[in-house]
Protein backbone atom coordinates (compact mmCIF):
# COMPACT_ATOMS: atom_id res chain seq x y z
CA UNK A 1 0.00 0.00 0.00
CA UNK A 2 0.92 3.85 -0.89
CA UNK A 3 1.98 6.68 0.46
CA UNK A 4 1.58 10.43 -0.71
CA UNK A 5 2.62 10.36 -4.57
CA UNK A 6 0.67 11.34 -8.05
CA UNK A 7 -0.28 9.08 -10.92
CA UNK A 8 -1.89 10.23 -13.52
CA UNK A 9 -3.84 7.54 -15.98
CA UNK A 10 -5.06 8.09 -19.46
CA UNK A 11 -8.17 5.85 -20.96
CA UNK A 12 -8.19 5.13 -24.96
CA UNK A 13 -11.65 4.64 -26.39
CA UNK A 14 -10.47 1.16 -28.09
CA UNK A 15 -13.09 -0.91 -29.20
CA UNK A 16 -15.77 0.55 -28.36
CA UNK A 17 -14.75 3.33 -31.48
CA UNK A 18 -13.99 0.79 -33.63
CA UNK A 19 -17.32 -1.06 -33.06
CA UNK A 20 -19.05 1.99 -34.28
CA UNK A 21 -17.15 1.95 -37.27
CA UNK A 22 -15.33 5.01 -36.64
CA UNK A 23 -11.64 5.49 -38.80
CA UNK A 24 -8.69 4.23 -37.23
CA UNK A 25 -6.69 6.61 -38.53
CA UNK A 26 -9.06 9.86 -37.85
CA UNK A 27 -9.17 8.41 -34.25
CA UNK A 28 -5.64 8.71 -33.79
CA UNK A 29 -5.86 12.78 -34.46
CA UNK A 30 -8.33 13.19 -31.73
CA UNK A 31 -6.69 15.33 -29.11
CA UNK A 32 -5.99 13.31 -26.07
CA UNK A 33 -8.15 14.51 -23.92
CA UNK A 34 -10.87 12.40 -25.11
CA UNK A 35 -9.32 8.83 -24.86
CA UNK A 36 -7.55 9.82 -21.65
CA UNK A 37 -7.98 9.11 -17.74
CA UNK A 38 -5.31 10.68 -15.99
CA UNK A 39 -3.92 9.38 -12.01
CA UNK A 40 -1.41 11.81 -10.01
CA UNK A 41 -0.20 9.70 -7.21
CA UNK A 42 1.45 12.33 -4.48
CA UNK A 43 3.23 10.42 -1.98
CA UNK A 44 4.29 13.06 1.39
CA UNK A 45 7.74 12.71 2.68
CA UNK A 46 9.07 10.12 -0.22
CA UNK A 47 12.78 11.12 -0.65
CA UNK A 48 14.29 9.80 -3.85
CA UNK A 49 17.27 8.71 -2.77
CA UNK A 50 14.59 5.97 -0.67
CA UNK A 51 13.81 4.16 -3.97
CA UNK A 52 16.15 1.55 -5.98
CA UNK A 53 15.12 3.20 -9.29
CA UNK A 54 17.19 6.36 -7.53
CA UNK A 55 20.33 4.12 -6.23
CA UNK A 56 18.97 2.98 -3.11
CA UNK A 57 20.67 -0.35 -1.94
CA UNK A 58 18.00 -1.25 0.24
CA UNK A 59 14.74 -2.97 -1.27
CA UNK A 60 12.07 -0.84 -0.48
CA UNK A 61 10.80 -0.24 -3.98
CA UNK A 62 10.10 -3.34 -6.21
CA UNK A 63 6.69 -2.06 -7.33
CA UNK A 64 8.12 1.54 -7.80
CA UNK A 65 10.91 0.75 -9.75
CA UNK A 66 9.22 -1.66 -12.22
CA UNK A 67 7.00 1.54 -12.77
CA UNK A 68 9.74 3.71 -13.77
CA UNK A 69 11.39 0.94 -15.73
CA UNK A 70 8.08 1.50 -18.01
CA UNK A 71 8.25 5.72 -17.35
CA UNK A 72 10.18 8.64 -17.97
CA UNK A 73 11.99 9.00 -15.25
CA UNK A 74 12.99 12.52 -13.45
CA UNK A 75 16.55 12.47 -12.09
CA UNK A 76 16.40 16.22 -10.84
CA UNK A 77 13.05 16.83 -9.94
CA UNK A 78 12.31 19.95 -7.41
CA UNK A 79 9.61 20.76 -4.94
CA UNK A 80 8.62 24.74 -4.81
CA UNK A 81 8.17 24.67 -0.54
CA UNK A 82 9.23 22.36 1.83
CA UNK A 83 5.91 21.82 3.39
CA UNK A 84 2.91 19.96 2.35
CA UNK A 85 -0.25 21.95 1.21
CA UNK A 86 2.67 24.84 0.13
CA UNK A 87 4.32 22.76 -2.26
CA UNK A 88 1.47 20.61 -3.51
CA UNK A 89 -1.11 23.48 -4.27
CA UNK A 90 1.88 24.68 -6.92
CA UNK A 91 1.91 21.34 -8.41
CA UNK A 92 -2.39 21.46 -8.52
CA UNK A 93 -2.17 25.00 -9.78
CA UNK A 94 1.72 25.63 -11.63
CA UNK A 95 2.22 28.56 -9.77
CA UNK A 96 4.55 29.77 -6.69
CA UNK A 97 3.04 29.30 -3.80
CA UNK A 98 3.06 33.46 -3.23
CA UNK A 99 1.07 33.69 -6.40
CA UNK A 100 -1.73 31.09 -5.51
CA UNK A 101 -1.45 32.20 -1.94
CA UNK A 102 -0.81 28.69 -0.34
CA UNK A 103 1.25 30.67 2.36
CA UNK A 104 0.50 29.30 5.42
CA UNK A 105 -0.95 26.39 7.41
CA UNK A 106 -3.95 28.69 8.56
CA UNK A 107 -6.56 29.11 5.52
CA UNK A 108 -9.70 30.36 4.27
CA UNK A 109 -12.04 28.75 1.80
CA UNK A 110 -11.11 31.00 -0.60
CA UNK A 111 -7.43 31.52 0.00
CA UNK A 112 -6.55 30.05 -3.51
CA UNK A 113 -8.71 31.20 -6.57
CA UNK A 114 -6.05 30.15 -9.06
CA UNK A 115 -7.53 27.46 -11.43
CA UNK A 116 -6.32 23.93 -10.70
CA UNK A 117 -5.55 20.58 -12.72
CA UNK A 118 -9.42 18.92 -11.75
CA UNK A 119 -10.70 22.62 -12.17
CA UNK A 120 -9.32 22.57 -15.70
CA UNK A 121 -10.47 18.75 -16.46
CA UNK A 122 -13.73 18.75 -15.57
CA UNK A 123 -14.34 21.60 -17.70
CA UNK A 124 -13.50 18.80 -20.37
CA UNK A 125 -15.53 16.53 -19.21
CA UNK A 126 -13.63 14.92 -16.63
CA UNK A 127 -14.69 12.45 -13.47
CA UNK A 128 -12.58 13.83 -10.88
CA UNK A 129 -11.93 12.21 -7.83
CA UNK A 130 -9.41 12.41 -4.60
CA UNK A 131 -8.48 9.67 -2.27
CA UNK A 132 -6.72 11.13 0.31
CA UNK A 133 -4.66 10.34 3.73
CA UNK A 134 -2.58 13.11 4.15
CA UNK A 135 -4.74 15.46 7.18
CA UNK A 136 -3.26 18.57 5.83
CA UNK A 137 -5.26 18.83 2.54
CA UNK A 138 -9.12 17.74 4.89
CA UNK A 139 -8.73 18.18 8.26
CA UNK A 140 -8.92 22.25 9.73
CA UNK A 141 -9.04 23.08 13.31
CA UNK A 142 -11.27 25.95 14.79
CA UNK A 143 -9.31 27.51 16.83
CA UNK A 144 -12.39 29.69 18.65
CA UNK A 145 -14.51 27.33 18.93
CA UNK A 146 -11.53 24.62 19.77
CA UNK A 147 -13.46 21.87 17.46
CA UNK A 148 -11.69 20.14 14.47
CA UNK A 149 -13.99 20.45 11.46
CA UNK A 150 -14.00 19.07 7.41
CA UNK A 151 -15.08 22.30 5.37
CA UNK A 152 -14.85 22.34 1.99
CA UNK A 153 -12.13 24.51 0.75
CA UNK A 154 -9.24 25.23 -1.32
CA UNK A 155 -7.95 22.02 -2.20
CA UNK A 156 -11.79 19.56 -2.50
CA UNK A 157 -13.36 22.12 -4.79
CA UNK A 158 -13.48 21.23 -8.67
CA UNK A 159 -13.91 17.47 -7.05
CA UNK A 160 -16.87 14.94 -7.74
CA UNK A 161 -15.92 12.82 -4.88
CA UNK A 162 -13.81 13.56 -2.25
CA UNK A 163 -12.53 10.35 -0.03
CA UNK A 164 -10.78 10.85 2.90
CA UNK A 165 -9.69 8.68 5.49
CA UNK A 166 -10.65 8.35 9.55
CA UNK A 167 -9.63 7.34 12.73
CA UNK A 168 -11.17 4.15 14.20
CA UNK A 169 -12.73 3.30 16.90
CA UNK A 170 -9.72 2.43 18.31
CA UNK A 171 -7.78 5.57 17.65
CA UNK A 172 -4.43 5.10 15.46
CA UNK A 173 -2.94 7.37 12.42
CA UNK A 174 -5.28 8.93 9.49
CA UNK A 175 -1.87 8.29 7.75
CA UNK A 176 -2.67 5.28 6.01
CA UNK A 177 -2.61 4.17 2.25
CA UNK A 178 -5.53 5.29 0.97
CA UNK A 179 -7.68 2.00 -0.26
CA UNK A 180 -10.73 3.75 -1.42
CA UNK A 181 -9.47 4.24 -4.57
CA UNK A 182 -9.34 0.82 -5.69
CA UNK A 183 -13.08 1.01 -5.01
CA UNK A 184 -13.65 4.31 -6.63
CA UNK A 185 -11.66 2.80 -10.02
CA UNK A 186 -13.89 0.06 -9.71
CA UNK A 187 -17.16 1.68 -9.87
CA UNK A 188 -15.83 4.27 -12.23
CA UNK A 189 -13.49 2.48 -14.89
CA UNK A 190 -16.21 3.25 -17.92
CA UNK A 191 -15.48 6.94 -17.33
CA UNK A 192 -12.78 9.66 -18.57
CA UNK A 193 -11.28 10.72 -14.98
CA UNK A 194 -9.52 12.44 -13.58
CA UNK A 195 -7.79 10.81 -9.72
CA UNK A 196 -5.65 12.25 -7.46
CA UNK A 197 -4.68 9.78 -4.84
CA UNK A 198 -2.48 11.80 -2.11
CA UNK A 199 -0.65 9.24 0.89
CA UNK A 200 0.53 10.28 4.22
CA UNK A 201 1.53 7.48 5.34
CA UNK A 202 5.50 7.80 5.24
CA UNK A 203 5.07 11.23 7.49
CA UNK A 204 6.00 11.28 11.37
CA UNK A 205 5.43 9.13 13.34
CA UNK A 206 7.20 7.02 10.79
CA UNK A 207 5.60 3.60 10.23
CA UNK A 208 2.92 4.14 12.76
CA UNK A 209 -0.06 2.51 10.33
CA UNK A 210 2.61 -0.16 8.76
CA UNK A 211 1.29 -3.23 10.27
CA UNK A 212 3.29 -6.29 11.34
CA UNK A 213 5.66 -7.97 9.91
CA UNK A 214 7.28 -5.14 7.75
CA UNK A 215 6.85 -2.20 10.76
CA UNK A 216 9.55 -3.72 12.10
CA UNK A 217 11.30 -5.05 9.02
CA UNK A 218 14.49 -3.24 9.12
CA UNK A 219 14.89 -2.89 12.93
CA UNK A 220 17.88 -3.41 14.67
CA UNK A 221 18.22 -6.70 17.05
CA UNK A 222 17.61 -5.35 20.48
CA UNK A 223 17.42 -2.34 19.81
CA UNK A 224 15.28 -0.45 22.50
CA UNK A 225 14.26 4.00 20.85
CA UNK A 226 16.46 5.98 22.94
CA UNK A 227 13.50 8.19 23.91
CA UNK A 228 12.37 5.26 26.35
CA UNK A 229 15.05 5.44 28.61
CA UNK A 230 15.50 9.00 28.69
CA UNK A 231 15.80 10.60 32.66
CA UNK A 232 12.02 10.24 33.66
CA UNK A 233 11.19 7.78 30.98
CA UNK A 234 13.42 4.95 31.63
CA UNK A 235 11.10 1.27 30.71
CA UNK A 236 8.19 3.52 29.54
CA UNK A 237 6.28 1.12 28.11
CA UNK A 238 3.29 3.19 27.34
CA UNK A 239 5.67 5.64 25.13
CA UNK A 240 5.42 4.42 21.38
CA UNK A 241 8.04 2.84 19.15
CA UNK A 242 6.68 5.17 16.04
CA UNK A 243 9.88 7.73 15.42
CA UNK A 244 7.38 11.09 16.06
CA UNK A 245 7.69 14.59 15.93
CA UNK A 246 7.46 15.41 19.33
CA UNK A 247 10.49 13.90 20.32
CA UNK A 248 12.68 14.60 17.00
CA UNK A 249 11.45 18.45 17.46
CA UNK A 250 13.55 18.31 20.46
CA UNK A 251 17.08 17.01 18.86
CA UNK A 252 19.28 19.42 17.28
CA UNK A 253 22.75 18.71 15.70
CA UNK A 254 22.06 14.72 17.37
CA UNK A 255 21.23 16.14 20.57
CA UNK A 256 18.33 15.51 22.43
CA UNK A 257 17.53 18.71 24.70
CA UNK A 258 15.09 18.62 28.07
CA UNK A 259 14.78 21.35 29.82
CA UNK A 260 17.18 23.86 28.24
CA UNK A 261 19.48 20.80 28.12
CA UNK A 262 21.83 18.21 25.76
CA UNK A 263 20.60 15.29 28.04
CA UNK A 264 21.11 12.56 25.02
CA UNK A 265 23.51 12.56 22.05
CA UNK A 266 22.06 10.25 18.98
CA UNK A 267 23.89 7.31 18.28
CA UNK A 268 24.68 5.36 14.98
CA UNK A 269 21.99 3.06 15.79
CA UNK A 270 19.32 5.36 16.92
CA UNK A 271 19.85 6.85 13.29
CA UNK A 272 19.81 3.67 11.67
CA UNK A 273 16.87 2.56 13.90
CA UNK A 274 14.92 6.24 12.41
CA UNK A 275 15.68 4.70 9.02
CA UNK A 276 14.69 1.47 9.24
CA UNK A 277 10.56 2.51 10.51
CA UNK A 278 11.07 5.27 7.91
CA UNK A 279 12.03 2.38 5.16
CA UNK A 280 9.41 0.66 6.31
CA UNK A 281 6.82 3.23 5.44
CA UNK A 282 8.65 3.60 2.05
CA UNK A 283 8.18 -0.50 1.37
CA UNK A 284 4.20 -0.43 2.47
CA UNK A 285 3.73 2.70 0.39
CA UNK A 286 5.47 0.50 -2.50
CA UNK A 287 3.11 -2.87 -1.88
CA UNK A 288 0.22 -0.73 -2.41
CA UNK A 289 1.62 1.15 -5.77
CA UNK A 290 1.94 -2.47 -6.47
CA UNK A 291 -1.65 -3.32 -5.83
CA UNK A 292 -2.66 -0.01 -8.04
CA UNK A 293 -1.13 -1.19 -10.89
CA UNK A 294 -2.56 -4.68 -10.75
CA UNK A 295 -5.86 -3.14 -10.49
CA UNK A 296 -5.20 -0.76 -13.67
CA UNK A 297 -4.58 -3.86 -15.45
CA UNK A 298 -7.20 -6.17 -14.75
CA UNK A 299 -9.79 -3.20 -15.39
CA UNK A 300 -7.78 -3.24 -18.93
CA UNK A 301 -7.11 0.90 -18.15
CA UNK A 302 -2.97 1.20 -17.84
CA UNK A 303 -2.33 1.59 -21.51
CA UNK A 304 -5.66 3.99 -21.32
CA UNK A 305 -3.78 5.68 -18.54
CA UNK A 306 -1.02 8.70 -18.08
CA UNK A 307 0.18 7.59 -14.63
CA UNK A 308 2.68 10.29 -12.88
CA UNK A 309 3.77 9.46 -9.43
CA UNK A 310 6.08 12.38 -7.29
CA UNK A 311 6.84 13.27 -4.21
CA UNK A 312 5.26 16.30 -2.45
CA UNK A 313 8.74 17.28 -0.64
CA UNK A 314 11.32 14.19 1.19
CA UNK A 315 12.38 14.38 4.96
CA UNK A 316 15.67 14.81 6.78
CA UNK A 317 16.61 11.89 8.34
CA UNK A 318 19.74 12.89 9.93
CA UNK A 319 21.46 14.62 7.64
CA UNK A 320 23.45 17.49 9.93
CA UNK A 321 21.92 15.87 12.90
CA UNK A 322 18.41 17.28 12.23
CA UNK A 323 14.88 15.61 11.38
CA UNK A 324 11.68 16.20 9.50
CA UNK A 325 10.97 18.82 6.92
CA UNK A 326 12.46 21.96 8.61
CA UNK A 327 14.52 23.68 6.31
CA UNK A 328 14.85 23.89 2.12
CA UNK A 329 17.80 21.13 2.15
CA UNK A 330 18.25 18.68 -0.45
CA UNK A 331 16.75 15.53 0.73
CA UNK A 332 13.97 18.19 1.48
CA UNK A 333 13.13 19.68 -1.83
CA UNK A 334 14.65 16.66 -3.86
CA UNK A 335 12.13 14.48 -5.34
CA UNK A 336 10.91 11.68 -7.17
CA UNK A 337 9.32 12.03 -10.32
CA UNK A 338 8.30 9.50 -13.36
CA UNK A 339 5.37 10.00 -15.70
CA UNK A 340 4.08 6.99 -17.60
CA UNK A 341 2.62 7.67 -20.76
CA UNK A 342 0.00 5.61 -22.66
CA UNK A 343 1.29 2.54 -24.26
CA UNK A 344 4.66 3.03 -23.05
CA UNK A 345 5.47 5.95 -25.12
CA UNK A 346 9.54 7.10 -23.83
CA UNK A 347 9.33 4.48 -21.44
CA UNK A 348 12.72 3.89 -19.55
CA UNK A 349 14.35 7.02 -20.42
CA UNK A 350 16.01 9.08 -17.77
CA UNK A 351 15.72 13.26 -17.42
CA UNK A 352 18.77 14.41 -15.77
CA UNK A 353 18.56 18.21 -16.36
CA UNK A 354 16.60 20.06 -13.81
CA UNK A 355 12.82 20.09 -13.31
CA UNK A 356 10.27 21.55 -10.70
CA UNK A 357 6.70 20.85 -9.32
CA UNK A 358 5.08 23.46 -11.24
CA UNK A 359 5.86 21.79 -14.42
CA UNK A 360 3.48 18.83 -13.74
CA UNK A 361 0.28 20.57 -14.79
CA UNK A 362 1.48 21.68 -18.29
CA UNK A 363 3.10 18.33 -19.16
CA UNK A 364 -0.16 16.84 -18.14
CA UNK A 365 -2.35 19.50 -20.25
CA UNK A 366 -0.22 19.17 -23.44
CA UNK A 367 0.02 15.60 -22.82
CA UNK A 368 -4.32 15.85 -23.36
CA UNK A 369 -3.89 18.57 -25.89
CA UNK A 370 -5.74 21.12 -23.74
CA UNK A 371 -4.14 25.19 -23.12
CA UNK A 372 -2.22 25.38 -20.54
CA UNK A 373 -3.53 28.75 -18.55
CA UNK A 374 -1.48 31.76 -19.25
CA UNK A 375 -0.82 32.14 -15.67
CA UNK A 376 0.79 28.80 -15.56
CA UNK A 377 4.35 29.23 -14.22
CA UNK A 378 6.01 25.84 -14.98
CA UNK A 379 6.55 24.86 -18.41
CA UNK A 380 5.57 21.21 -20.04
CA UNK A 381 8.43 18.64 -19.96
CA UNK A 382 7.20 16.93 -23.60
CA UNK A 383 9.95 19.00 -25.50
CA UNK A 384 12.38 17.28 -23.14
CA UNK A 385 10.82 13.87 -23.47
CA UNK A 386 10.99 13.48 -26.67
CA UNK A 387 14.15 15.25 -27.44
CA UNK A 388 13.24 18.51 -29.37
CA UNK A 389 15.99 20.80 -30.45
CA UNK A 390 16.29 23.18 -28.13
CA UNK A 391 13.85 21.71 -25.12
CA UNK A 392 16.05 21.96 -21.76
CA UNK A 393 14.78 21.70 -18.06
CA UNK A 394 14.83 24.87 -15.53
CA UNK A 395 18.09 26.12 -15.35
CA UNK A 396 17.12 27.82 -12.02
CA UNK A 397 14.49 26.72 -9.42
CA UNK A 398 13.33 28.82 -6.95
CA UNK A 399 11.72 28.05 -3.96
CA UNK A 400 9.96 29.26 -0.97
CA UNK A 401 10.22 28.48 2.62
CA UNK A 402 6.78 29.36 3.78
CA UNK A 403 5.70 29.94 6.67
CA UNK A 404 8.32 29.58 8.70
CA UNK A 405 8.00 26.94 11.77
CA UNK A 406 8.22 29.28 14.12
CA UNK A 407 5.03 31.48 12.28
CA UNK A 408 2.98 28.11 12.74
CA UNK A 409 3.87 28.16 16.51
CA UNK A 410 3.41 31.19 16.74
CA UNK A 411 -0.15 30.48 15.89
CA UNK A 412 -1.63 27.43 17.35
CA UNK A 413 0.58 24.68 17.56
CA UNK A 414 2.21 25.22 21.00
CA UNK A 415 -0.97 26.25 22.06
CA UNK A 416 -2.35 23.26 20.70
CA UNK A 417 0.29 21.06 22.30
CA UNK A 418 -0.64 21.85 25.99
CA UNK A 419 -4.45 21.18 24.90
CA UNK A 420 -3.46 18.15 24.14
CA UNK A 421 -1.12 17.32 27.15
CA UNK A 422 2.02 18.10 25.85
CA UNK A 423 4.92 17.79 27.39
CA UNK A 424 7.48 20.23 28.58
CA UNK A 425 10.25 20.17 31.63
CA UNK A 426 9.46 22.57 34.46
CA UNK A 427 12.10 24.87 32.93
CA UNK A 428 10.48 24.88 29.49
CA UNK A 429 6.91 25.42 31.16
CA UNK A 430 7.98 28.65 33.04
CA UNK A 431 9.63 30.07 29.74
CA UNK A 432 6.69 29.29 27.48
CA UNK A 433 4.01 31.42 27.61
CA UNK A 434 7.15 34.31 27.13
CA UNK A 435 8.40 32.45 24.45
CA UNK A 436 4.29 32.57 23.05
CA UNK A 437 4.31 36.04 23.01
CA UNK A 438 7.49 36.87 21.46
CA UNK A 439 6.14 34.51 18.71
CA UNK A 440 2.94 36.29 18.13
CA UNK A 441 4.45 39.78 18.40
CA UNK A 442 7.29 39.08 16.38
CA UNK A 443 4.75 38.19 13.48
CA UNK A 444 1.84 39.72 13.92
CA UNK A 445 3.69 43.11 13.14
CA UNK A 446 4.98 41.34 9.47
CA UNK A 447 1.04 40.56 8.45
CA UNK A 448 1.92 38.39 5.29
CA UNK A 449 3.60 35.07 6.89
CA UNK A 450 7.61 35.49 6.38
CA UNK A 451 9.83 33.24 4.96
CA UNK A 452 12.93 32.67 3.19
CA UNK A 453 14.05 32.05 -0.33
CA UNK A 454 15.85 29.80 -2.44
CA UNK A 455 17.73 29.27 -5.87
CA UNK A 456 18.88 26.05 -6.99
CA UNK A 457 20.62 25.20 -10.37
CA UNK A 458 21.62 21.94 -11.43
CA UNK A 459 25.15 22.60 -9.65
CA UNK A 460 24.27 25.33 -6.99
CA UNK A 461 22.19 26.29 -4.42
CA UNK A 462 21.78 29.51 -2.58
CA UNK A 463 19.97 30.44 0.17
CA UNK A 464 18.88 33.61 1.41
CA UNK A 465 17.18 34.24 4.70
CA UNK A 466 15.35 37.58 4.12
CA UNK A 467 14.58 38.13 8.20
CA UNK A 468 17.95 36.69 9.31
CA UNK A 469 17.56 38.69 12.59
CA UNK A 470 14.10 37.59 13.32
CA UNK A 471 14.35 34.17 12.40
CA UNK A 472 17.77 33.79 15.36
CA UNK A 473 15.67 35.52 17.87
CA UNK A 474 12.55 33.45 17.53
CA UNK A 475 14.31 30.59 16.47
CA UNK A 476 12.62 26.93 18.08
CA UNK A 477 16.14 25.71 18.50
CA UNK A 478 17.24 28.95 20.42
CA UNK A 479 14.24 28.17 23.42
CA UNK A 480 14.79 24.19 23.33
CA UNK A 481 18.90 25.26 23.89
CA UNK A 482 18.28 28.56 25.50
CA UNK A 483 21.28 29.83 23.53
CA UNK A 484 21.23 31.86 20.15
CA UNK A 485 21.72 29.81 17.51
CA UNK A 486 23.63 31.70 14.89
CA UNK A 487 21.99 32.13 11.42
CA UNK A 488 23.78 32.80 8.13
CA UNK A 489 22.14 35.62 5.97
CA UNK A 490 23.13 33.50 2.71
CA UNK A 491 24.30 30.04 2.61
CA UNK A 492 25.67 28.88 -1.13
CA UNK A 493 26.48 25.07 -1.51
CA UNK A 494 28.36 23.14 -4.49
CA UNK A 495 25.88 19.95 -5.08
CA UNK A 496 28.07 17.95 -7.26
CA UNK A 497 31.39 18.19 -4.56
CA UNK A 498 29.03 18.88 -1.32
CA UNK A 499 25.66 17.07 -2.10
CA UNK A 500 24.97 17.26 1.70
CA UNK A 501 25.65 21.27 2.32
CA UNK A 502 28.31 20.93 4.94
CA UNK A 503 30.10 23.66 3.72
CA UNK A 504 29.03 26.93 3.21
CA UNK A 505 31.14 28.45 0.03
CA UNK A 506 29.84 32.56 0.30
CA UNK A 507 33.16 33.42 1.04
CA UNK A 508 34.86 31.88 -1.51
CA UNK A 509 32.95 32.36 -4.87
CA UNK A 510 31.77 35.68 -4.93
CA UNK A 511 31.21 34.98 -8.83
CA UNK A 512 28.18 32.55 -7.76
CA UNK A 513 26.95 34.01 -4.73
CA UNK A 514 26.72 37.42 -7.08
CA UNK A 515 25.08 35.01 -10.06
CA UNK A 516 22.32 33.10 -8.08
CA UNK A 517 21.38 35.94 -6.26
CA UNK A 518 20.53 38.17 -9.33
CA UNK A 519 18.08 35.67 -10.13
CA UNK A 520 16.73 35.07 -7.21
CA UNK A 521 16.31 38.54 -5.80
CA UNK A 522 14.71 39.23 -9.61
CA UNK A 523 12.35 36.73 -9.13
CA UNK A 524 11.70 37.21 -5.25
CA UNK A 525 10.37 40.81 -6.90
CA UNK A 526 8.55 39.71 -9.66
CA UNK A 527 6.45 37.55 -7.44
CA UNK A 528 6.06 40.10 -4.68
CA UNK A 529 4.12 41.86 -7.54
CA UNK A 530 1.86 38.79 -8.14
CA UNK A 531 1.08 37.29 -5.08
CA UNK A 532 -2.07 36.73 -3.96
CA UNK A 533 -3.67 38.97 -0.91
CA UNK A 534 -3.79 37.91 2.29
CA UNK A 535 -6.42 39.46 4.67
CA UNK A 536 -4.51 39.22 7.99
CA UNK A 537 -8.39 39.23 10.09
CA UNK A 538 -9.84 36.97 7.58
CA UNK A 539 -11.56 33.52 9.54
CA UNK A 540 -9.05 31.29 8.71
CA UNK A 541 -8.82 27.43 9.78
CA UNK A 542 -5.85 25.84 11.12
CA UNK A 543 -4.78 23.13 8.98
CA UNK A 544 -3.98 20.61 12.08
CA UNK A 545 0.49 19.53 12.34
CA UNK A 546 1.78 17.12 12.09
Amino acid sequence: MIKGSVILLSCLLGAAICAYGADPVANEQQPHHEQTNVILISLQCLRADHLGVYGYKRDTSRNIDSLAKKSVLFENAISQANLTPVAQMSVLTSQYPRVNGMVSFEVTKDAVTSRTLPEILKYYGYTTAATLSSPEFFMRFDAESGTMINPGDVFSRSFDYYGRTARGPQGGSIRTVPTDAFQWLKNNKDKKFFLWIGSGLIHMPYAAAVPAPYKTMYDLPGYTPFWKNLPGNTGASDLSDDPSYDIFSRVYHNDYYWGFKPVYHLTDDDVSYVKGRYDAGVYYTDLFVGELIKLLDSLQLTEKTLIVLQSMHGDDLGEQGLFFHYDVTEPVIKNALMIRFPNGESGGKRVTQQVQGLDVMPTVLNYLDIPVPHDAQGSSLLPLVRGEAGASGSEYVFIDRLPWWEYTLSKWYLELQNANGGQFAPAEDAKLKEYQLLLQNSFDKLGYPPGDISVRSNDWKLILRKNRDLLEKVSWWRFITDKVQPVEEMELYNLKNDPGEMKNLVSERPEIVNRMKSKLLEWDASTEKQKAVYKKYDKRYIIPYP
